[in-house]
Parts: structure tokens; C-alpha cells; sequence
């Protein structure tokens, strides 16, 4: 195949070792970089793909996110960990900007090339080791093994939560970290994500064991082990999650599993404020009930949840509202569970409490609330993006934080339901954007968000307790930590990437 013949596949440009690229809308810099890429594709194996497909460039360089977009010069998707260490040691050399993506899901302006340059897609990377799988490949002597697997699975980063659960099925364990969207595991590392069970089981960090990662000059690194406890040397597992691809990209993560529970049940739970719902939950805690999820919904929460869905699961008034679910190894057990948290909502004015034990209305239940974006966007005709934020406090401030954004909401007459992780003092306000907005009413979206931050690093919290920084939230991190541990991120960023290659504008300018 030869001259300058391309394939179409699905959208996709593959170009062959023989084109070459030209343009005469680029920039003499654009096009020196694509050159250099192209030189560079021939040089990897036929497996990785070279995209330049226009919508697939801007989709690579917005994710979901509300903030400014810039799309790549062009998509390389690799196939082999070789593959990806000769990308990132020609860029390197050649000091083109890479900006690692899984499938964009995230909202803090991650994956948006500011810099333009290299977007390095991690979805070939599709391996899953399940504990059986891990469990043959033995260590030493195989006449010594146990015949027991370990509670973990190894899979590529580009392996997405939903499709390594499907494969987990029939070993009857289940990787726990559900932040809604199916992002990859990859991603889930890189942003240090959390979500609806982190109550129970801990965010991504809690669940991570090991890491392959290539760094900025091509050398592969494995950090962590597949031990439950490791203290040997510095702790790079920790470092590398939640670094945003800025220290390194991402090939494949030794993640910890959990039993499929024998016995599950959800709830719901009505109550007259934010602040009696908040106390609720923050004696719970206190009481050690071991919920497996408990999020909290203001009433324009589940104004717009019954909204936007029509066949209703449970009756739900329109006023604050606990979604609750419980496990449990016996029936005994889960009622026990229930009834305790009864009693305690009860103590704090909570009223019309309904459970179900039935899977398919759980799960709906759930599915609901993980589409509770959308509803939110469907306040306003229109709407197809939102500014979503993120802060997490001490439990003991939660309810006051929540309730004072709420407040700000009303009085600042903009449409922003607030729900959160209330478990964890986890909490999000959406503020659907609309084209045509004014500049008055997006500066009042900043200000809702400018203040519940500045709420939250008073009350002890953080600016971002799952989505990360990216570029959106940089300004808030030396108010957070203060100007010393901005200087260490900004050591351990020019150590490891020198040529500032990997995501750079992320997390720390320098």
C-alpha cells in the first residue's frame, strides 16, 4: 500500500508509513510537530494508529468538561507498552506536549492539549487478568501454589469499570470504585477517583496495589506490589494517583476486588432541611452503621430527578433526601442495618422511609441517580454542558457547607442543584450553561462556586475530593496547601519531566 492512500475505518484516518502530511491552514509550528509525529509513527509497530480525524481531534481535547477546549495536533493510539515508551522518548527529544487519554469523562479540563501536540489514547490497552488468571500463572513452583486466588485483578488502563466487572462475574468478586461514568481504570488512577461507595470501600487509592507507568523519557516503571502492605522506599503508588498523567502515562494497575454481596438493600429517606439530613448522616458515622453508599439530594435535586425520570421507583417528596444502600452476609444482619438507620434519621426528623430489596429496582434506583446530570441539565431547555464542582469537607461540616451553597444558589437566583457523597463529606453543585448565557450570569455560576470553595478550605476540606485539579482548579492549590507543598509538586513535576511534556498546564505551571 503505497502513495498517498488513506483507510477509513469508522470515522478513523489510518494513515500509511508512506504519507505524508501537509496543510496550508497550519502553523509553521503545527506543522513541524505533525511532520515529526508522522516521522515518528513510522517508527512504531503497524498496531499503533495514527488519528487525524477532525471530530475525533476535538473530542480527544474537551472530555466533558466546561472549561475552554483545545484539540491535539493528532491521536496516537498505541497498542504496546513498547510502543508507548519510543512515543514518549521521541517527544521528549523532540519536546512535543503529550496529553494521556482513556475515554474523557473527566471535567476539569484534563485532556485539553494547551499547548496543542500528541494525544496518546490508552484504549488499545484492553488486557483483564482475573484472580483465577493471576492465580495460574503461579510463582516459583508450581507444585507449591495455593489453589486460593488473591482478591485482585490486573488490567490495562484502557479497560473501562463496567467492562472489568462484566469479566468479574463469574469469580463472584467485584471492583467497587463507581464514580457513574464508566471511565477506565487508566483514567479512574490518573484522577484519583472516588464515588458512591467510597463510604464503604475507600476511593481509587484505597483500591490500587500496583502501577505500570512509562515515563517522560520512555523508561517503564512498576511501583506497588501485589501485597495488601508495602513499605518499602517512597510511596510512588500514592504519587502517581491522582497526577493527572503530569508524571507519567498509565499502562496497566493491579486493582484490589471485593466480594459480590450475599444480601443488598436500598432506601430512601425524606427529611425537612439540608442541615437535619447532613446531622443524620454525620451520626451514622458516628454510630459506625457500615452503609455501603449514602448520598444526599437537595430539593432541586429531586425536583429535577423526578423531572427527568417519568416511571418513578420510589415516591419521593421534593425536599432533602437521603439515598441510602446497605450489605450485608445475612438477612439477620441487613435488617439490623436498616433499623439502626431508621432510628437515627428518625432522631433527626427524617420521615417517609421506603427500601427495596428487589435488584431490578435498585439498581434502577442507582442508575437514576447516576444520571442526575443530566436532569439537572434538563432544567434549563437548552443546556448541553455544565460547570460541575467538587469539594469534600469533615464530616462535622458537611451539613453547613451544603446548606450555605444551596443558599447561595436561591440568592443568587441561578439554577444549581446540590447532591453529594454525604458518607464522605463529598459534595457537587451542577450549574447547567446555556448558549447565549450573559456574562452577569455566568460571573454568578463562578461566584457559587468561588465561595463554596472558599467554605470548604475554611472548614478544613479541599478544593477537589474526586475530579482533580486539571487546569480549572490550580489557582486554588497554594490556598489549600500553602506555598511550600506547591513548590514540592512543582520539584517532583521538573524532576521527573524536565522538558515539561506530559500534560503540561496541569495541576502546577511552572
Amino acid at each position: 500500500m503505497g502513495g498517498n492512500r488513506r483507510l477509513k475505518t469508522f470515522g478513523v484516518i489510518r494513515w500509511t508509513r508512506s504519507n505524508a502530511f501537509s496543510s496550508s491552514s497550519l502553523t509553521k509550528e503545527q506543522s513541524g510537530r505533525l511532520e515529526a509525529i508522522h516521522l515518528l509513527h513510522s517508527q512504531l509497530s503497524k498496531s499503533t494508529e495514527l488519528v487525524l480525524n477532525p471530530y475525533e481531534l476535538q473530542r480527544h481535547g474537551r472530555g466533558e468538561s466546561f472549561h475552554p477546549s483545545r484539540p491535539p495536533d493528532a491521536i496516537l493510539r498505541p497498542a504496546t507498552v513498547e510502543d508507548v515508551s519510543t512515543i514518549l522518548s521521541f517527544c521528549n527529544e523532540h519536546k512535543i506536549p503529550v496529553v494521556p487519554f482513556g475515554v474523557g469523562t473527566s471535567v476539569e479540563g484534563h485532556v485539553c492539549c494547551l499547548e496543542g501536540g500528541l494525544s496518546l489514547d490508552t484504549s488499545l490497552f484492553q488486557s483483564i487478568a482475573t484472580p483465577l488468571d493471576l492465580l495460574d500463572e503461579g510463582v516459583g513452583d508450581a507444585s507449591s501454589s495455593s489453589s486460593l486466588p488473591d482478591p485482585i485483578a490486573r488490567v490495562g488502563a484502557g479497560v473501562t469499570r463496567m467492562t472489568l466487572n462484566n469479566a468479574l462475574r463469574h469469580t463472584g468478586m467485584q471492583f467497587v470504585v463507581d464514580p457513574g461514568a464508566d471511565a477506565t481504570i487508566g483514567g479512574m488512577v490518573a484522577t484519583g477517583a472516588s464515588g458512591t461507595t467510597a463510604v464503604r470501600y475507600g476511593t481509587m487509592r484505597e483500591n490500587l496495589l500496583k502501577l505500570q507507568v512509562v515515563l517522560a523519557d520512555g523508561t517503564v516503571a512498576n511501583v506497588g506490589t501485589q501485597a495488601l502492605k508495602n513499605s518499602a522506599g517512597y510511596d510512588l503508588l500514592s504519587l502517581l494517583c491522582g497526577s493527572e498523567g503530569t508524571l507519567g502515562v498509565i499502562t496497566s494497575a493491579t486493582v484490589k476486588l471485593h466480594p459480590i454481596p450475599d444480601f443488598v438493600t436500598a432506601a430512601v429517606c425524606v427529611f425537612e432541611t439540608l442541615r437535619e439530613a447532613g446531622d443524620a448522616v454525620a451520626m451514622l458515622k458516628l454510630s459506625d452503621v457500615p452503609i455501603l453508599r449514602c448520598e444526599l439530594l437537595d430539593g432541586p435535586s429531586v425536583a429535577a430527578f423526578n423531572a427527568y425520570n417519568k416511571k418513578s421507583i420510589l415516591d419521593r417528596a421534593v425536599a432533602p433526601t437521603l439515598f441510602l444502600e446497605f450489605s450485608a452476609s445475612s438477612e439477620v444482619s441487613l435488617e439490623e442495618q436498616v433499623q439502626r438507620t431508621k432510628s437515627i434519621c428518625d432522631d433527626f426528623g427524617g420521615s417517609d422511609f421506603q427500601f427495596t430489596s428487589g435488584d431490578e429496582e435498585r439498581k434502577a434506583l442507582w442508575a437514576t441517580r447516576h444520571n442526575l446530570y443530566y436532569a439537572a441539565l434538563n432544567l434549563r431547555p437548552g443546556a448541553k454542558d455544565a460547570m460541575l464542582t467538587d469539594a469534600c469537607v469533615p464530616i462535622s461540616k458537611f451539613a453547613e457547607v451544603i446548606e450555605a451553597t444551596a443558599r447561595d444558589v436561591e440568592e443568587l437566583d441561578v439554577i444549581g442543584p446540590c447532591f453529594g457523597h454525604a458518607g464522605d463529606g463529598n459534595f457537587h453543585c451542577i450549574l447547567p450553561l446555556v448558549e447565549g448565557d450573559t456574562p452577569e450570569y455566568i460571573a454568578r455560576l463562578h461566584q457559587v462556586n468561588d465561595r463554596l470553595i472558599q467554605r470548604t478550605l475554611a472548614a478544613g476540606g479541599t478544593c477537589t475530593g474526586e475530579h482533580g485539579v486539571g487546569y480549572g482548579k490550580i489557582k486554588y492549590l497554594e490556598a489549600q496547601y500553602g506555598p511550600g507543598a506547591v513548590q514540592m509538586m512543582k520539584s517532583i513535576k521538573t524532576t521527573l519531566d524536565p522538558n515539561m511534556i506530559l500534560n503540561p498546564g496541569k495541576i502546577v505551571v511552572i
